[in-house]
């Protein structure tokens, strides 16, 4: 679901960009229609396995609103094709699609709160990656000879 999730704000890009190019709109909607399908699927097992109870039913319930808001969203586009001078269904299009950016937003903070164990192994391993990193980038400077000593060791001594 998480693709989905970080595609969203481009396609809100797209649909403001397209509100002076109308007939980009069509390929859009249908995009985003088959995207959200699948964030339906992988939303509706992450909430029967999220625990508590509570997280899934948070997870199932802010799906279903972000579905209504893409429903809202393929809507104006689709009156913006029949009618791609209108003001009023540009500015339409356009709030509608900060809404839909908004509900992704509630989306993913229910799908990090269903799976706060996984975000912490995954903040620690980024974390551990990081330390080892900055130990390979001090190993090859030390053994490059290009750290200064405080006394006459080398490093070959500690390593």
């Amino acid at each position: 679901p998480v693709k989905f999730l970080f595609l969203l704000p481009v396609f809100f890009l797209q649909m403001t960009k397209s509100v002076t190019n109308p007939e980009e709109l069509g390929g859009l909607a249908s995009q985003m229609t088959s995207d959200y399908g699948h964030l339906a699927l992988q939303g509706r097992m992450a909430a029967a396995t999220a625990e508590p109870e509570e997280i899934g039913f948070q997870i199932r319930t802010r799906v279903q609103e972000l579905g209504h808001g893409c429903i809202f969203l393929v809507q104006k586009a689709g009156a913006l094709q029949i009618c791609p001078t209108d003001s009023y269904t540009k500015r339409e299009l356009i709030e509608c699609a900060r809404a839909v950016t908004e509900k992704v937003s509630l989306v993913l903070s229910a799908l990090q709160a269903g799976n706060k164990g996984t975000q912490a192994c995954i903040t620690a391993a980024s974390a551990v990656s990081g330390i080892i990193a900055d130990l390979d980038t001090t190993i090859m400077f030390a053994t490059a000879g290009t750290l200064n000593a405080e006394n006459n060791e080398s490093f070959a001594d500690h390593r």
